[in-house]
């Protein structure tokens, strides 16, 4: 079975486990709320330059919560399950499997832009125009990508680390800085743009901020810095939960695989 095949499985298994437990969508009842929050701060302090941030910057937080709070938990919660002996028994690896159902999960992630925008135009008034839609999609896309990669590395990560909890109540707001979804990198300590740049969602963050002013020059390079953090994260992601798979079977942590 080709890699492909066993990620749509994948990612058919987690729209079913996600229409029994649907935790999953609860991003889409907190992106509203939050870009209600930062269009309220950014209306009344009268910064109309601002109110594209505080669209954009609650889609970010959704995917980024879709990688950290739930796609990095579905190694650990099929231990707990008991689905993950059977998984490690099939003939397939289970790094595209988990892969798969995180892609499901970035996906409903990914809606909360379409939310915030809502939630500005309806409930605000303010229509966010895009003056650069081709690059917003691409941007969009290749952002979603990244994001089921880095989601595939927290997923390895956290069901190797005895830290787990403290690593997902962590890695929160760090990243929303050093991403630039909270505000741009620019406007940064100079000293933190070094590790900005090594986090995809800082690219991310002035592509669509770019495509909706309309003025990105050389889009080419930021696209290309996401798509290669994104396939490193999902290459150390592959290799980490290969490695745990061989470890489980050596020390006898599942039952018959």
């Amino acid at each position: 079975m080709s890699a492909l095949r066993v990620m749509w499985q994948a990612v058919l298994l987690q729209v079913a486990l996600s229409r029994r437990n649907p935790e999953h969508t609860l991003i889409l009842l907190i992106a509203p709320m939050q870009t209600t929050t930062m269009l309220a701060l950014t209306v009344t302090s009268h910064r109309p330059d601002a109110v594209a941030n505080a669209v954009l910057a609650p889609g970010l937080i959704g995917l980024w919560v879709a990688a950290l709070d739930y796609a990095g938990r579905i190694v650990p919660e099929d231990r707990w399950a008991g689905r993950f002996t059977p998984m490690v028994a099939a003939p397939v690896s289970l790094g595209p499997v988990v892969a798969g159902r995180v892609a499901m999960v970035v996906l409903v992630g990914a809606a909360a832009f379409a939310e915030s925008w809502l939630v500005a135009a309806l409930g605000f008034g303010r229509v966010v125009a895009i003056a650069d839609p081709a690059l917003f999609a691409l941007a969009v896309a290749v952002t979603c990508l990244a994001t089921v990669g880095t989601a595939t590395l927290l997923s390895a990560v956290l069901v190797v680390s005895r830290a787990r909890d403290v690593l997902q109540n962590s890695l929160g707001y760090p990243f929303y800085i050093l991403g630039g979804i909270l505000v741009p990198v620019a406007a940064l300590p100079g000293w933190l743009h070094p590790f900005s740049r090594v986090v995809f969602l800082s690219w991310s963050a002035e592509l669509l901020r770019d495509a909706v002013r309309g003025d990105a020059g050389a889009w080419a390079g930021p696209v290309a810095a996401v798509l290669a953090l994104g396939a490193a994260a999902m290459a150390a992601g592959l290799w980490l939960t290969g490695r745990y798979v061989d470890r489980s079977r050596r020390e006898g942590m599942v039952e018959f695989a």
